[in-house]
């Protein structure tokens, strides 16, 4: 699997099935990130959904959403456990790949045998996705989409039962990648090893290309039933409410509050700082609020903050 740091990442959140007593693990990708000739065999189980008993830690069953990943796409955000109006209980995984991976989960149950297969319902695109199959080079610089901070970061897709959708937001911005010398060698244990002949500040487009989708997807198939195009990377969290709104955040300080049904901007406002963290409402004092955690201050984005501070308001 090799050797990386976690220096700039995040760690992944899990999901428990309380109910079924299955705790579900998104795995990030391996080392050298963009090399795949330096790592051999499948790499399991990187870039998986993993299902495991919480009370024994035994593996049930995964899924290896990005196999031999060289384009540094880690499944990375919390996997969403829905059951849909027709029962099928389904795991919803979004991730840097670009796409939204939704598993079927109605054969993971404990104790079982043998660890059994995730199988794939459907995947639709949450951004743009360009030239992913060509081979990386050590000749020349390979552009492709999404780059390695697109798709989707560490806030996951979101589902309103009330529209049987789910929710994503993304970020559009890809990378330019050449590859090390075969002969290079490997970094020390701890250390960050890319693989990439360029340097971190030049693996992606200009900052100002970097841009966002809020899409809105039909959890039973897949169906687009909405896009929005933000002009900034949307990583903050997108929020449905039971009153039919949909609110999200872009790294511009954009707040936005969106008709769940159709997608209209219904209400916006600045908050004046880049936004990557939490949405979240909730009922006090008699009134629905709104509170956003404003002011992403990470040097890898654009945008960055001077300042961070939770900003609430009132739902109306």
């Amino acid at each position: 699997m090799g050797r990386r740091s976690t220096r700039g990442r995040t760690a992944p959140s899990f999901t428990l099935d309380a109910a079924s007593g299955v705790l579900y693990v998104p795995a990030g990708n391996p080392a050298p990130d963009f090399d795949i000739a330096r790592r051999t065999g499948d790499n399991l189980y990187s870039n998986s959904v993993i299902a495991l008993d919480a009370a024994t830690g035994r593996m049930l069953a995964y899924n290896q959403i990005v196999p031999r990943d060289g384009h540094d796409w880690d499944v990375d955000s919390p996997p969403t456990l829905v059951v849909t109006p027709s029962g099928r209980p389904i795991v919803a995984s979004a991730n840097k790949d670009g796409k939204l991976s939704v598993l079927d989960r109605s054969r993971v149950k404990r104790p079982s045998g043998a660890a059994g297969a995730l199988p794939l319902v459907w995947q639709m695109p949450t951004t743009t996705r360009d030239n992913v199959d060509a081979p990386l080079s050590r000749d020349s610089t390979i552009r492709f989409c999404p780059g390695i901070l697109g798709g989707v970061e560490w806030n996951g897709a979101a589902y309103s039962p009330r529209t049987n959708t789910l929710y994503v937001g993304a970020v559009d911005w890809c990378a330019r990648v050449q590859l090390v010398p075969d002969t290079a060698p490997v970094p020390a244990t701890g250390a960050t090893w890319f693989a990439a002949a360029n340097d971190l500040a030049h693996l992606f487009d200009a900052p100002d290309q970097a841009k966002g989708w809020v899409t809105a997807f039909d959890a039973e198939t897949g169906q687009i039933r909405w896009k929005y195009a933000a002009s900034h990377p949307i990583l903050a969290g997108v929020t449905p409410t039971g009153g039919g709104l949909v609110f999200a955040a872009d790294l511009g300080g954009e707040l936005y509050g969106f008709d769940a049904a159709d997608g209209r901007v219904l209400w916006r406002t600045d908050t004046g700082q880049s936004t990557g963290g939490g949405v979240v409402t909730y009922l006090a004092g008699g009134h629905q609020l709104l509170g956003v955690a404003a002011g992403m201050k990470s040097p890898i984005w654009p945008g960055g903050a001077e300042r961070s501070r939770i900003v609430v308001f009132g739902v109306r």
